[in-house]
């Protein structure tokens, strides 16, 4: 997955995010009706007023510190300070830092509402990406470095932008743009990252929409928990990289999403919340004992298990690769870290599957090497 920051932008934007050239405001845009509850998600809140809705997005780890708000505007005779941010129009039009952003979009079919993106070669899938060419959405970063036209030909309402690094350091207020940090890699569960499209729809005015949606996708991903029953079967994941092996926290969205199908993450015992960083050997011992190998990564089409072995003559030993239970997702085919927040539930059928624990199904994201 490749992240690209978005942009520094001169004073020629306008100052406010009610532009007078957009979709004039109507009062109650945000109707009651429309009330989303957050019950899973750590990163973000909910609250409503008279006449306005107030949106916060915040960490919730000692890793990263930051807070933010953004009022959504139900009632222009609201008491609100000038100076916050706030959204009226009732048809808004977005910026992105992240191309993960657009999973949510596309599950609106609001893909239109994306007048700006960063990264869009690196849109993984070739249906959105051709989407986006159609759309004339404006490419911001053409390397590291935002390009200030570009802002300007988009003229967005507001820009959505992670956490972290540059982003930051640019005060965007200042030079006309509304912003809101996101943040759903920070959740700990699958749930909770697919609770987010309760956000989006808020901000795209179809707030009942995302409720039916997660809702839906919920329910289906608990049925197919309780078809579960816990074996007594080990796993590890990832793949080296140089010299070293990064195992994630127990604590980790991904070995939690392993773990709902009944098997044991081999380092479990571990604390924190950060990766474990072990020597190649360490993990080719414990290779030989762990019952399954979970590994996502960016691979040639049709990679195979004869293809990892080429890797590293070493993976024979593995007791996964001599039971044939290695289970990997290619990135370079499914777009895992977008597209999959919003599909828990088949992943999570993709991995009873390769656990033989359901008969029938065709695998999307993970799939047994062979």
């Amino acid at each position: 997955m490749k992240n690209i920051f978005f942009l520094s932008i001169c004073f020629l934007l306008i100052s406010c995010v009610e532009h007078q050239d957009k979709t004039s405001v109507e009062e109650n845009v945000f109707t009651a009706e429309d009330r989303v509850e957050v019950k899973y998600a750590k990163g973000f809140e909910v609250s409503y007023h008279q006449g306005y809705i107030k949106i916060t997005t915040q960490s919730h780890s000692s890793n990263s510190q930051f807070k933010d708000s953004l009022f959504l505007i139900t009632d222009l005779n609201n008491n609100l300070p000038k100076d916050v941010k706030r959204l009226t129009a009732e048809k808004t039009e977005f910026a992105c830092q992240s191309s993960t952003y657009l999973a949510f979009f596309d599950a609106f079919k609001a893909l239109d509402m994306v007048k700006a993106l960063c990264g869009i070669k690196f849109v993984n899938q070739d249906s959105l990406k051709a989407e986006l060419v159609s759309n004339g959405v404006v490419e911001l970063c053409l390397t590291d470095q935002i390009q200030d036209e570009a802002l300007l030909e988009a003229n967005p309402d507001l820009f959505l932008i992670y956490p972290f690094g540059r982003s930051q350091d640019n005060n965007y207020k200042e030079k006309g743009i509304n912003t809101l940090l996101i943040g759903e890699y920070l959740e700990e569960t699958q749930i909770a990252r697919l609770e987010w499209i309760k956000l989006f729809g808020l901000l795209l005015n179809r707030a009942e929409e995302a409720n039916f949606y997660f809702d839906k996708i919920h329910e289906e991903y608990e049925a197919l928990k309780r078809q579960v029953k816990p074996i007594e079967k080990s796993f590890i994941m990832n793949l080296p990289f140089q010299d070293q092996w990064f195992m994630p926290s127990a604590q980790s969205v991904g070995v939690r999403m392993v773990e709902d199908v009944g098997i044991s993450y081999y380092f479990k015992e571990a604390g924190g919340t950060e990766n474990e960083v072990f020597s190649k050997e360490a993990i080719w011992d414990v290779g030989t004992k762990a019952d399954y190998w979970i590994i996502i990564a960016n691979r040639k089409p049709n990679f195979s298990l004869n293809d990892l072995l080429s890797e590293s003559p070493v993976y024979k030993t593995f007791k996964s690769v001599k039971n044939q239970q290695v289970i990997f997702c290619n990135t370079a085919d499914v777009d895992y870290f977008a597209k999959g927040i919003i599909e828990p539930q088949i992943i999570l059928k993709d991995l009873l599957y390769a656990t033989k624990q359901i008969e029938y199904h065709t695998p999307v994201y993970f799939k047994r090497l062979k």
